[in-house]
């Protein structure tokens, strides 16, 4: 607990029995991904609900990310920037920005802080957001400044209702597998409708990922004899009232 009580150091001493309760608050959230709504949400994190992102700490820091809410609602990731290394924060405070192919935001700092690194690996390959943003595409980690303030994070289970009205609210589908290309046309046929994935995925290499969208009754007997006919994986599917989601892989 030294760490805790460094963070208190010229603010007082950190009463013994609030650092044993922290302590053990934050270094007992381990478990299993929690799906809400199909979207994965680590119970080893504490969660910036509103915003959307995660932080997991780290000694006397906290590394931060986005979580499912966000990777799914930006569209395939295109851009992303950092403040610099030792900019100092205020809970809120602006830190880095996102451009997606359907959104653009800002990265806000959960806490008061240091920014003590940043993951350059996104500047490079800012889609790691989309395919892991709990591990590898890690955002940024910050040098906590009063750890009293993760006090105002919300764990789950306790955050999973809120979570859940986010990702209705903001009509948030979350897959086994993040899409290259969309193809979808409401009133139509499903037939129609493969008749367009079938012109994409000539073009399209192999493992190329493909949200398709019907509102036919009889999708899921035609996107099986698809997959069927083509060799083509089935990897997902969702239904959604009377709108059918799937999402297929071009295998060969």
């Amino acid at each position: 607990m030294e760490w805790l009580n460094s963070l208190f150091r010229g603010r007082g001493t950190l009463p013994a029995s609030l650092g044993q309760h922290l302590f053990d608050e934050l270094t007992s959230l381990e478990g299993e991904r929690l799906k809400i709504d199909h979207c994965e949400f680590p119970e080893g994190l504490l969660y910036d609900v509103e915003q959307g992102t995660w932080a997991d700490l780290k000694g006397d820091a906290i590394r931060v990310g986005i979580t499912s809410l966000l990777s799914w609602s930006f569209g395939v990731f295109s851009a992303i920037t950092f403040r610099n290394i030792g900019t100092s924060l205020v809970r809120g405070q602006v830190m880095g920005t996102m451009e997606g192919s359907k959104h653009f935001d800002v990265f806000r700092s959960p806490v008061s802080g240091i920014l003590s690194a940043v993951n350059e690996h996104l500047v490079d390959e800012p889609g790691l957001l989309n395919r892991d943003p709990y591990g590898e595409a890690w955002f940024a980690e910050i040098r906590l400044k009063d750890v009293g303030e993760l006090g105002v994070l919300g764990k789950l289970p306790e955050a999973k209702p809120r979570i859940a009205e986010l990702l209705k609210e903001r009509h948030v589908h979350c897959f086994a597998a993040f899409p290259d290309f969309e193809v979808f046309d409401t009133g139509v046929e499903c037939q129609a409708v493969l008749a367009k994935l079938n012109e994409l995925l000539e073009r399209s290499t192999p493992g190329t990922v493909v949200h398709v969208i019907s509102d036919d009754s009889s999708a899921e007997v035609e996107m099986q004899r698809w997959s069927d006919q083509t060799g083509n994986s089935i990897v997902d599917m969702q239904k959604e009232g009377r709108i059918f989601h799937y999402i297929v892989r071009k295998e060969h």
